[in-house]
């Protein structure tokens, strides 16, 4: 269209010149002017012709010439030149080449020996303007619009629009929970209880062998209560929900807190087992960890009653405790089981196979039937989960694609808009040059995007097709799989618990969020280095105080915990929490945690 345009032009503007009188000249040389305006070429942003050199992770058996090598160099005018290394296990070498000052222009170096700011004050690095963000890589600068806190990660210190690098975006451990709470549907039943039918959605398991299990494995969003959770307890225990006429079941394990009993323990009381959560205390309106946090006395004085009772059952403690649960939920004789999110979806896997409730269906009763989710609320009315990454971003040098302190504005602007490009344009170019070719890398298990992506081994692909396929995408994005999941689950049936809280936005709506969330991002550097001088000046004694009330609380030491809550609450504070709230965690200094859209995107967004 621009050379047509420009070749009329040329014929019109003669024309035009000869028929104007004298008086008309000047008017003519305007428009001529304007004309010529109009007819210019926008600027070329590839122009310049650069070498870019590139250091990836497990490149070592790296081919030059290689398809998408060639490709990405005819699009950009560049010369890629990539280092035959892998910058995650050959260690010494990559050592070596920084200790030496050799940077190439675009690193991702997992186990660097330095962590990127370290890099960064021996100028090893450069730093990237957010406005280059901005302009050259928006489809990141979105995301960091769209999840706030992501502008704080990876600043270079004492600025607030310049980057160490590009983090990485991994949504991946930052949507789920790890653990899920499983119900026998079977003692349920006998105990007078039900699910509605319609409720219940059966788990396709994909492994051959095991269609059954979607008659015997259900999903489900439990409208439960507290009352009746602990009701169910205690008829598992004093019932015979089994029917076997012995004394032999219990209603649950208490197992120490951890991923693993998050959502069937002290998520009902809406806190965790992770330390770097902070609550905002409903008695004192501090800010307060979990062993001062009012719901957590009333979480240990449950706990303690249901074991006076003989409902809730401790472990033996002779083994660890994680072979001991595997040994005891294997029996099947508990009604209430801590369980993984999604571990039943692989029966032939070797760690899996030894975990509730596929343990029980495949050692101890082939028949059971169970119903697995969110069941129950807690004695607020409300019932949470704890996401198992707290952001989708991340910090050091395994979350972080550094540039060379070589490297210009110029050639950064040109490493920008090719990830812009890769990354950002379509889910198709991104599977292409993270995944490979469709039909050569790799094929879709049924309908494209909304099936499972079948990896062809190395073995079997042409020469020249071989080798890493991330070696341009590196780990930069790792897009959310919650629209191909839930999508398998209401239109194929499959039907797996994390499917399903995706389908029915579950993971948003019963995430636990702390009012705070302990680290550098959020305290901001100055008062994070004041928090660790505090903290490592009073974590063992008030660690002593905690664990001591705790340990008397459980072995039914305290008569009447309520009233011993006060005394133990002031003794924390004079162990060292009173100067933590009053120093760190009320500053108004110190953000408060936010999760942005993290449980909004579910997929790749273009």
């Amino acid at each position: 269209m621009r050379k047509w345009l420009s070749v009329l032009l040329a014929f019109l503007i003669p024309v035009s010149l000869i028929s104007c009188s004298k008086a008309d000249k000047d008017v003519a040389q305007t428009t001529t002017t304007q004309t010529a305006q109009v007819t210019e070429e926008e600027p070329n942003p590839f122009e310049e012709f650069y070498e870019i050199t590139w250091l990836t992770q497990l490149n070592a058996d790296w081919k030059d010439g290689r398809w998408d090598e060639l490709e990405l160099e005819e699009m950009f005018n560049i010369d890629l030149k990539v280092w035959p290394m892998d910058s995650y296990n050959d260690y010494e070498s990559v050592a070596a080449l920084i200790a030496a000052g050799e940077i190439a222009d675009f690193m991702r170096i997992p186990r660097a020996p330095m962590e990127p700011w370290q890099m960064y004050e021996q100028k090893l690095i450069r730093s990237i303007p957010l406005e280059m963000f901005k302009n050259y890589l928006p489809g990141y600068y979105r995301l960091l619009e769209m999840m706030p806190i992501g502008f704080k990660y990876n600043l270079v210190d004492g600025t607030t629009d310049q980057y160490l690098g590009i983090t990485n975006i991994g949504f991946a451990s930052a949507q789920y929970f790890y653990d899920a709470t499983a119900v026998n549907l079977d003692w349920l039943e006998a105990i007078g209880y039900s699910i509605p039918e319609a409720d219940l959605k059966p788990i396709k398991i994909p492994t051959e062998g095991y269609e059954k299990w979607s008659n015997q494995l259900f999903v489900t969003d439990g409208k439960f209560t507290f009352e009746e959770m602990n009701d169910m307890l205690k008829k598992f225990t004093e019932n015979d929900p089994d029917g076997n006429g012995q004394d032999d079941t219990f209603g649950m394990l208490y197992l120490p807190e951890a991923a693993d009993s998050n959502m069937t323990q002290e998520g009902l009381f809406g806190f965790c087992h992770e330390p770097n959560y902070l609550y905002k205390d409903p008695v004192t309106g501090d800010i307060v960890p979990r062993e001062a946090y009012t719901p957590y006395r009333d979480y240990l004085l449950w706990i303690s009653e249901s074991l006076t009772k003989g409902y809730i059952q401790r472990l033996p403690g002779i083994e660890s405790w994680y072979t001991e649960y595997q040994q005891l939920t294997r029996t099947n004789k508990s009604g209430i089981i801590q369980i993984h999110r999604d571990g039943y979806l692989y029966p032939t896997n070797s760690t899996y196979a030894n975990l509730p409730p596929q343990s029980i269906l495949l050692d101890t009763d082939p028949t059971a039937r169970f119903v697995i989710g969110p069941m129950f609320y807690g004695p607020y009315g409300t019932k949470n989960g704890m996401a198992y990454s707290i952001d989708t971003f991340g910090t050091g040098a395994a979350r972080v694609e550094m540039i060379g302190g070589q490297v210009d504005d110029g050639k950064l602007e040109r490493i920008l808009r090719m990830l812009q490009y890769i990354i950002y344009t379509s889910e198709d170019i991104f599977y292409r040059y993270h995944l490979g070719i469709e039909g050569i890398h790799w094929k879709w298990a049924g309908e494209p995007y909304q099936s499972a992506k079948i990896i062809v081994p190395q073995e079997d692909l042409p020469e020249q097709y071989r080798g890493n396929t991330k070696v341009f995408t590196c780990w930069l994005m790792q897009w959310p799989t919650a629209e191909a999941d839930a999508y398998n689950a209401l239109t194929h049936g499959y039907w797996s618990m994390p499917a399903f809280m995706y389908a029915y936005d579950l993971y948003e709506k019963y995430a636990l969020k702390p009012a705070k969330y302990i680290s550098e991002v959020y305290m901001g550097k100055d008062l994070y280095m004041q928090y660790r001088e505090i903290r490592d000046k009073v974590s063992d004694q008030m660690a002593v105080v905690a664990a001591d009330f705790k340990q008397r609380a459980l072995s039914g030491q305290i008569t009447d915990i309520r009233s011993e809550w006060s005394q133990y609450i002031d003794q924390l504070y004079a162990a060292g929490l009173q100067e933590l709230v009053d120093k760190i965690f009320n500053n108004p200094a110190y953000e408060p945690y936010d999760p942005g859209d993290k449980f909004k995107i579910k997929g790749p967004l273009y």
